[in-house]
């Protein structure tokens, strides 16, 4: 395993993909679109779930808490509705992985990809969901493993842990030839918000400097708008994506961050022309949906403003989005070309197997 400060050749950046495993690239090809593009929805969420439910029955003068099947019927509905519309769906073993499997509310032509982490409050230690691993998640039958990491590049004591923990993910990645895909995500110090002076100055160079850290133990990298959509130049957030792009070892997809629908837009504009993949949004195509006053009316907002958002998303990908093949310049004859007819055999059953004979096979 490559460490946390070791540098990656460049030619390996190409390699990583062409040598890709057989799970691998079929999960990859799975959460993909046919022309290698990433449409992703996000419905892996669990406390900011449980706080809209919640919020939702205040408003309504029913203050409750929500239950495990509210909660469950809630991410099924979105899934059956608004997955029609993505690639690949995400999301969490709690509330949604098996349940949509189980209900054959997941479309059969959405890859699934399941959350590992706990969740937990952004500057404590990543780990995983106790009892879920990344063994489970390919035994399920899911395409592949997502990984969220806090990160704060300028305190050395959670980039060694954050990192490590990355690293013991990659590593089970590997071992059960699962593909992974690992965000990051900065995060305010203690008396700050996101809102404040020094969290803003330094956002942009932090999320750089993770995407740095993470690329080399991940296969897919889901990043953040690399600055303020509100109130930065044009120039200088491309300029900002244009690092950002050159900083990704791998392919990248966009996050939404729970940002506003008609903001995130241009964040997918301007992130697709500067080279990401495509994007894994969530909040931003549906978060209204907790506004509205009934079953209904919650029904009819997925249909009328949910489903044209994500038409809208895919369209800016299918125009605009770099396929990760042509991020490394990589075509189906060459990834045909690197497979030899010992590929399956391991280094030892390579040494001692016979001399190939020709025979009437």
């Amino acid at each position: 395993m490559t460490s946390a400060t070791a540098v990656e050749k460049p030619t390996s950046l190409r390699d990583h993909f062409l040598n890709l495993t057989p799970g691998k690239l079929t999960g990859l090809r799975h959460i993909t679109d046919p022309n290698g593009r990433f449409k992703v929805l996000a419905l892996d969420q669990s406390n900011s779930f449980k706080k809209a439910l919640r919020a939702m029955h205040e408003k309504a003068g029913r203050p409750a808490e929500p239950s495990y099947e509210e909660i469950r019927d809630t991410k099924l509905e979105m899934v059956r509705v608004l997955g029609e519309h993505a690639g690949a769906v995400l999301l969490d073993i709690n509330f949604g992985a098996r349940q949509a499997l189980n209900s054959f509310s997941l479309p059969k032509g959405a890859g699934l990809i399941v959350r590992v982490e706990a969740s937990r409050d952004a500057g404590l230690p990543a780990e995983y969901e106790p009892g879920w691993n990344a063994e489970k998640i390919k035994k399920m039958g899911a395409a592949a493993v997502k990984l969220l990491v806090y990160i704060d590049t300028d305190d050395a004591a959670n980039v060694k842990t954050q990192i490590g923990f990355v690293e013991k993910v990659s590593k089970a990645c590997e071992e059960a030839d699962i593909l992974l895909m690992t965000e990051e995500l900065s995060f305010p110090r203690k008396g700050e918000d996101k809102g404040s002076p020094g969290y803003k100055a330094r956002k942009v160079k932090n999320i750089l400097e993770a995407t740095r850290l993470i690329g080399p133990h991940t296969d897919i990298l889901k990043l953040e708008f690399p600055g303020d959509i509100r109130g930065e130049s044009e120039t200088a957030l491309r300029e900002n994506i244009g690092r950002l792009n050159e900083a990704a070892r791998r392919p990248w997809v966009l996050l939404s961050a729970g940002e506003k629908f008609e903001l995130f837009v241009k964040q997918v504009e301007l992130a697709m022309t500067g080279g990401a993949s495509g994007y894994m949004a969530g909040r931003a195509i549906f978060n209204e949906y907790f506004d509205a006053p009934d079953a209904t009316a919650r029904a009819l907002f997925l249909k009328t403003t949910g489903i044209p958002r994500m038409q809208t998303l895919n369209k800016l990908v299918d125009g605009r989005a770099t396929p990760w093949t042509n991020r490394y310049s990589l075509s189906p004859a060459d990834l045909a070309a690197a497979v030899r007819s010992d590929w399956y055999l391991d280094k030892d059953s390579k040494a001692a197997r016979a001399p190939e004979t020709h025979g009437d096979y």
